[in-house]
This record gives C-alpha cells, sequence and structure tokens, in this order.
C-alpha cells in the first residue's frame, strides 16, 4: 500500500472535501493525522504548513473552538512570514475575523475593534492585490458587513452587505449555495432592524437556493421556512388587501423543495413534520391571492400531524408540536368546509 506523500497527498484532498461538506469534526481529525504524516518540519516547507495550519484553524472556529483556533493562525503566521516576507491580504483576513469574533465574546471592544480594522484593511489589500477575484472580495466584504452588524453599526453593514451581494450576483448567479448564503446574511441585517417586510425577498431568495441544493438539508430548510413566516406575520403583510398582491408567492420553491427532499429520503421524521407545518403556515398566507394555497396548506398540514403522530411517542417537544398542528389542521378543514379563507391569519398556531 502506499504511503509517505501518497498518505499526505489523500489526507489533504479528502480533508478540503469533508470541509466544504461541512463535516468539520471529520476534517479535523483528518488534518491532524496530515500533519502526524507530513516528512518535513514548518522549516523545510513553510508553504505548505502555512497551508495546513489555516485548515487547522478553519476547522477548528467552525466548531467553535475559537481559543484552539486562534492558536493555529499564529502558526499560520509565522510561515506566512518564513515565505512571504509578511502577511498578505487572506492572512490579515484570516486572523482579523477571528481576533474580532474572540474578542466580542469576551467583551473587550477595543480588540475587537483592532480585529475588524484587519479585515477592513485585508478588504483593501485583496482590491489591489485581486481586483479581478469578485467572489473572494465579495466574501471578505460579507465578514466585514458582519463585524458592524454585531456592533448594531447597520448602516455600514449595511454597505458590505450590499455590494457582497452584488458582486456574487453578478458572478456566481442567483443559483449558487453563495448566494442563498448571501441573501440571508441580509435578511438577517433587516430583521436585526426589525425591517421583516424588507427582509422577506432576501428569504425568499435564500429558500429558493436551499430548495435545489444536492446537500439539502431539512434543518437547514426549517430555518429559513420559519424565518419566513416570522417575517411575515410581524410585517403584517399576510393581512394586506390581497388585491395590492402583498405576498409574494414561495410556491414553486416550496415545490422543488418538497421533491428534493422526497427524492433523498429525507421526509420521515419529526423535523419534517415540523417543516411541514411551518409550509402550511407559508400557503396560508397565501390563499387570500390564490384559492389553491389553501388546499396545499390542508396537504401539508395533514402531513404533518401524521409524521408528528408517528413519531413524537414519550417526545415531550414533539406533543406539543403535534397539538399546535392538530389545531392548525381542524382550522383549515373547517374553513374548507365553509369554503372560505380564515380571516385572522396571523393568529393562527406558528
Amino acid at each position: 500500500a502506499r504511503g509517505g506523500v501518497w498518505m499526505v497527498k489523500w489526507l489533504n484532498h479528502v480533508s478540503t472535501v469533508r470541509m466544504k461538506q461541512g463535516r468539520s469534526l471529520e476534517a479535523l481529525e483528518m488534518l491532524y493525522d496530515l500533519e502526524l504524516y507530513s516528512p518535513y518540519d514548518a522549516s523545510e516547507a513553510p508553504e505548505f504548513f502555512e497551508t495546513l495550519n489555516r485548515n487547522l484553524a478553519w476547522a477548528l472556529k467552525a466548531l467553535g473552538r475559537i481559543d484552539e483556533a486562534l492558536v493555529y493562525f499564529e502558526r499560520m503566521a509565522q510561515a506566512s512570514n518564513t515565505h512571504k516576507g509578511g502577511l498578505d491580504w487572506f492572512d490579515f483576513w484570516d486572523i482579523g475575523k477571528l481576533a474580532a469574533a474572540r474578542a466580542y465574546r469576551d467583551g473587550n471592544m477595543p480588540a475587537f475593534y483592532r480585529g475588524r480594522a484587519m479585515v477592513e484593511e485585508s478588504l483593501r489589500m485583496h482590491e489591489e492585490a485581486e481586483p479581478e477575484d469578485l467572489v473572494m472580495r465579495a466574501k471578505v466584504c460579507d465578514s466585514l458587513a458582519e463585524c458592524y452588524m454585531v456592533s448594531s453599526e447597520f448602516d455600514s453593514a449595511k454597505k458590505h452587505y450590499d455590494e457582497a451581494y452584488d458582486l456574487l450576483l453578478r458572478t456566481v448567479g442567483r443559483n449558487s449555495p453563495l448566494f442563498g448564503k448571501q441573501a440571508r446574511h441580509s435578511a438577517n441585517l433587516h430583521v436585526a432592524q426589525g425591517q421583516h417586510a424588507e427582509a422577506l425577498p432576501f428569504l425568499g431568495e435564500a429558500l429558493a437556493v436551499e430548495a435545489s441544493r444536492d446537500a439539502v438539508s431539512v434543518t437547514d430548510a426549517l430555518e429559513i421556512v420559519d424565518l419566513l413566516v416570522q417575517s411575515q406575520q410581524k410585517s403584517g403583510i399576510a393581512e394586506e388587501d390581497p388585491a395590492e398582491g402583498a405576498v409574494v408567492s414561495n410556491h414553486a420553491a416550496l415545490k422543488i423543495l418538497q421533491k428534493n427532499l422526497q427524492s433523498r429520503g429525507k421526509c420521515n421524521s419529526k423535523e419534517y413534520g415540523v417543516l411541514c407545518h411551518k409550509m402550511s403556515l407559508l400557503y396560508l398566507h397565501e390563499s387570500r391571492q390564490n384559492e389553491k394555497a389553501l388546499k396545499r396548506a390542508r396537504r401539508l398540514a395533514k402531513e404533518s400531524v401524521r409524521l408528528l403522530r408517528q413519531h413524537t411517542q414519550g417526545d415531550s417537544d414533539g406533543s406539543s408540536w403535534l397539538r399546535m398542528c392538530e389545531l392548525h389542521l381542524s382550522m383549515l378543514s373547517a374553513a374548507r368546509q365553509r369554503g372560505a379563507v380564515p380571516a385572522a391569519v396571523r393568529r393562527g398556531p406558528t
């Protein structure tokens, strides 16, 4: 069997794939092995160890182990200095993000502002060094926007979120997971300011991307659909005059989402039952403009009750959801018998 350099190559490639799949713990274990199998030390192969330490830091950060991640970012900076003679924009970005995150966690605002300044400097350096790489510029803009948002500096956050959104729209397009994530971040900014109606278009775009992903997740879809339901209710759009077309339909995305999850065998769980309930609420909000939406809402409500009855024995949380979903289904069934749309959409179960 091959070992040595071949093992290093294999671990490097597979750990990268695991990181992209969000399987950070598996990636971390492989990166530890990669460090062990390397036939060189940091003084002999500084470029290799720069990348290795960066990836170790990313994996630890993804797992919430920020203090450990900073140790590896410091090692990465030493390796960068050795073979590059100084830190480049990528190094400033990584170190600045983590320093800001740790300082904010610890309530150390002077250190937070220093970390944010490093991210801001990395954006300037990137625009000079690689002006053609618009996707990476969008990622740095997003990081900087997040630093402003957590400190409630919303105008500055919006400036950088808007730039990131526009750059990704121009490059990767609306169907890319990168764009979906960016749309979600723009929605979060509006939600943080209580601008729920303004958040809805961005949440709709995020849902459309999640619906068609190869790695579609019930948990991620539920998170977005729940935010859509909450934003519709808090904005009051669901109660506005249907003649004004206030509620934008998410039917196309919801239909794709259900087919995608079904094709991957992810439709037999308590979590999917809750997702069906939330999707039913979205259709209920659309029903004043589209009579077919009420039928779709009832079909999903029936499915949510069926799944929750099947998966909630001995589960107090699931039992609470089941009672709520049964109430929702009863309301929809009564409305169907009357041939009318429930008038108080906002007062329905959520």
